[in-house]
């Protein structure tokens, strides 16, 4: 009997062992063990573009990923159409990660994007990006006040070019000045480009008066002179290449308009390669090469995982909800 009850324990602890090494994390088995896809759901040089490449960019370097990592680019629907590929064809894709914002919030929040965050896997925030108004370096614009000044003249005689869809994100922004200044939105001028760097073109052609997006989105161009920030609709002063420009509630406007930015994965990633990725994340913007990449790049840090991210992203999508319905977006 003390045999037969030693062999049941031992079968137990046995099997218990077993299972244990069942659900090491894939890391520890050598995950990832084929190349890594990071998909930007615009095109090159916008914000997800760069979320996308600058991740990729430090987590080689550091050392973080030893597989080479792809970038790349599925524009379509402001990052709807990538959505869609997931949801229906990839579903158990162990091996990519799809950049994320509050564009698509906005998306949810005007009832363009058929899928919520529920359908997908919410990895990390990474990051916030303040908005921002710029115009080209030659603009007859030399401060926000004059802008502000001819816009109140005759709204639709400014136009503003963003990367997210009318009722979008940029549109939001620009809806929100317009509120906050006595403004009537219904004469809002706004025109949607499929990323940023197709705004950008727009402004720098002379296409439109004014861009409307994110500080980390023209940074390039702020440094090399090509476009002029006039105002930063953010809660606090930003460093580097931003430090002189004013904040829009400064200038008597008081809106402020962040951009988190992160990774999504497949609805159906194992719990151990969402665990990795958490992780490896974390690790990643803790490094020296991320801070300056921030720096440059004019973000602000804002890192969420778990069950944190899942709640922030629920009570943005209602605030986004209830102002889209505030500013006649949508249907009550």
């Amino acid at each position: 009997m003390k045999g037969a009850r030693f062999s049941k324990a031992a079968l137990v602890v046995i099997s218990a062992f077993v299972y244990v090494l069942s659900i090491q994390p894939l890391a520890q088995a050598g995950y990832p063990e084929k190349p890594i896809e990071f998909i930007a759901p615009a095109n090159p040089g916008g914000g997800w573009d760069l979320t996308c490449r600058m991740s990729a960019k430090v987590l080689k370097e550091a050392g973080l990923i030893s597989q080479p990592i792809n970038v790349v680019n599925k524009p379509g629907g402001f990052g709807v159409v990538a959505m869609t590929d997931i949801v229906r064809n990839r579903r158990s894709d162990q091996y990519v990660l799809i950049a994320f914002s509050a564009v698509l919030t906005t998306q949810m929040a005007i009832k363009k994007n058929p899928y919520t965050y529920k359908d997908i896997t919410p990895v990390a925030s990474l990051f916030v990006d303040y908005g921002t108004i710029a115009v080209k370096k030659d603009s007859k614009y030399g401060t926000f006040k004059e802008l502000m000044d001819e816009w109140k003249k005759d709204p639709e005689a400014i136009s503003f070019a963003g990367s997210s869809p009318p009722g979008g994100l940029d549109h939001m922004r620009i809806a929100m000045l317009a509120k906050a200044m006595g403004i009537p939105v219904a004469k809002v001028r706004y025109v949607a480009f499929q990323g940023g760097a197709d705004a950008l073109s727009a402004l720098l052609g002379g296409h439109t008066a004014a861009f409307v997006g994110e500080a980390g989105e023209i940074a390039g161009h702020e440094e090399s002179g090509t476009v002029r920030t006039l105002v930063l609709l953010a809660d606090k002063k930003l460093g580097g290449i931003f430090e002189k420009v004013p904040l829009a509630k400064e200038m008597g406007v008081d809106v402020v308009s962040p951009n988190w930015r992160g990774f999504y994965a497949p609805p159906e990633i194992k719990p151990e390669v969402l665990k990795f990725w958490e992780e490896t994340l974390e690790k990643m913007v803790r490094t020296k090469e991320w801070k300056e990449v921030l720096e440059k790049q004019a973000w602000v840090d804002y890192f969420l995982t778990g069950e944190k991210l899942r709640a922030f992203l629920d009570k943005e999508l209602a605030g986004y909800e209830a102002l889209a319905q505030e500013l006649g977006l949508v249907q009550k």
